[in-house]
């Protein structure tokens, strides 16, 4: 697997990818109860629209950028992937800055939410690059 095959654009997207599923499972959100009892709560263990939705988003865009440039023979859906992966970036960055800025009262926000949301904008980032790369060479053709 030759990582130098990677346009920066998809790099940027994969990175962005791991990184956000490896913060889905840091600590999001914690309170303290008492003087011994600690509760935490992870990406999963949070509403769906606002903490997996945007981890699978960001596993699509990852999973296409690996399957369409190291898949060989595997056929892929006619999609406008250039479009997708500007929207479905948009959107899990849109989510996780919410997420960080709303949070959860009475919990108080965690490291893992503040790495998921450095992912989530570098989704958007790359899926924005990613469409512009794709359009620019779409219309030069």
């Amino acid at each position: 697997m030759d990582i130098n095959k990677l346009s920066m654009p998809e790099k940027v997207i994969a990175a962005s990818g791991i990184l956000l599923f490896i913060a889905s499972f840091l600590t999001w959100f914690e309170a303290e109860i008492g003087d011994f009892v600690a509760v935490s709560w992870n990406g999963w263990n949070v509403p769906f629209l606002v903490g997996p939705l945007p981890v699978l988003l960001g596993l699509v865009m990852l999973a296409h950028v690996i399957i369409s440039n190291f898949a060989e023979g595997v056929k892929l859906p006619e999609l406008p992937w250039a479009k997708v992966h500007m929207v479905a970036g948009i959107a899990a960055g849109a989510l996780l800055v919410l997420k960080l800025l709303v949070g959860e009262d009475p919990l108080d926000r965690s490291f893992g939410l503040f790495i998921a949301v450095i992912a989530g904008i570098g989704l958007a980032a790359g899926g924005f690059l990613y469409n512009k790369e794709h359009s620019d060479t779409a219309t030069t053709m």
